[in-house]
């Protein structure tokens, strides 16, 4: 194949992978309603694109809409303050991804270190990208090594999100083997905290000043796992002091919702049938109005897969074993206050399977909706009862 091919190739699947986030976030806005309501204004009225804009961000009476971090982006608020608020919450995770946390954004900052950062020389960091990396590798140990953000060149050989059935192949174990040797945590050297101690424990530390270092120079970061999640968490602080009463803010497979529409009504996000198609879904989980920062992220092998020979091979993959992740789960949607957390844990627990997903969660005030590889479904105790199977 040559280049000329390759890009072709390329681009037919970016503009695939916009239709299918498209086609997920129609059943967000399907199911973002009140009681006995159509899908709220989530789905009323014609679009209206701003002729200002270039880069795609467009509005209607249901929100504003953008793509950025391979995902579409769609933001509802509510308040004196919602339409202003709404183009600067997309602009803000075009922001971080671009400037930020993008391993592949030329010029990112994330990028920038993958690219220059010497063995054993620490690199000054952003707040922004050091508390990302930060609340990563603590996942990372608590996880047993579950969430990986130095698996880029496993994923890499793999080719499972660029491939088609016709060039994809499984790599040997040879290759495999390769690729796993340049992964690796304990290769990373994180100085600054985002907890400081003190005489009575820890607690949070406003002045931390963050630096980086690698004892290798072939460790690259991608914190794909955790970039969705944590941009909400970005642009929920970028909202406060505004004039808003709540709203619901969905990037990729992340969503966040919290405070009120101001009319009482409750919030619903829809969880996918994993072996259905985009827009269908196995029920809801329901947030009442006035309800705290909820972060909701979903996990599983349906998201991003090829199939070659009769075989599915997904895009999660299992550091130990450098190969898709096999559990008795097929999808894992966590609910927590964090979206940095619900996104990674998400993927950790999609590794780790409903026992150890169970024991993880709780070390994090986490809630949780298992599907099982029987297709039945589960949710862990504080969050069950807002849970509404079909």
């Amino acid at each position: 194949m040559n280049k000329k091919d390759v890009s072709t190739r390329n681009r037919i699947i970016v503009i695939l992978l916009m239709l299918l986030c498209s086609a997920a976030l129609i059943v967000v806005a399907m199911l973002l309603r009140g009681k006995g309501e159509k899908a709220g204004s989530l789905e009323n009225g014609a679009a209206d694109p701003d002729s200002d804009r270039t880069d795609g961000t467009y509005s209607d009476a249901g929100g504003t809409y953008g793509f950025a971090m391979g995902s579409t982006i769609s933001v509802r608020l509510y308040g004196e303050d919602a339409e202003a608020c709404q183009r600067e919450a997309i602009d803000a995770v075009k922001e971080l991804d671009r400037k930020v946390i993008s391993w592949r954004e030329e010029g990112s900052e994330l990028a920038e270190w993958n690219r220059t950062a010497k063995a054993g020389t620490d690199v000054k960091l952003s707040r922004t990208l050091g508390d990302a990396l930060d609340r990563s590798l603590e996942l990372s140990d608590t996880s047993d090594g579950a969430l990986d953000i130095t698996l880029r060149p496993v994923l890499e050989v793999w080719g499972i999100e660029e491939a088609t059935p016709d060039d994809f192949r499984v790599p040997s174990e040879q290759e495999l083997k390769a690729a796993g040797a340049k992964t690796g945590t304990a290769d990373l050297r994180l100085t600054g905290s985002r907890m400081a101690q003190d005489g009575e424990g820890s607690k949070k530390n406003e002045e931390a000043e963050y630096a980086l270092a690698r004892s290798r120079e072939d460790i690259i970061l991608d914190l794909g796992s955790v970039g969705k999640g944590y941009a909400l968490d970005v642009v929920y602080d970028n909202l406060q002091g505004r004039s808003l009463s709540g709203g619901v803010i969905a990037v990729g497979g992340s969503i966040m919702v919290y405070g009120s529409r101001g009319d009482g009504r409750e919030f619903r996000v829809g969880i996918r049938d994993p072996e259905g198609l985009p827009e269908d879904i196995l029920g809801y989980i329901t947030f009442a109005s006035g309800t705290g920062k909820q972060c909701i992220s979903t996990s599983g092998g349906y998201e991003k897969y090829i199939e070659k020979d009769g075989v599915r091979y997904h895009h999660i993959i299992d550091p130990k074993t450098l190969r898709p992740a096999e559990s008795d789960l097929i999808s894992v949607t966590v609910i927590c206050g964090n979206g940095l957390l619900s996104d990674g844990l998400s993927t950790a627990c999609f590794i780790l399977g409903e026992e150890r997903a169970v024991k993880l969660l709780r070390k994090y005030e986490a809630e949780g909706v298992f599907v099982r590889r029987d297709g039945s479904v589960i949710s862990t105790p504080g969050i069950e009862k807002q849970v509404v199977l079909q």
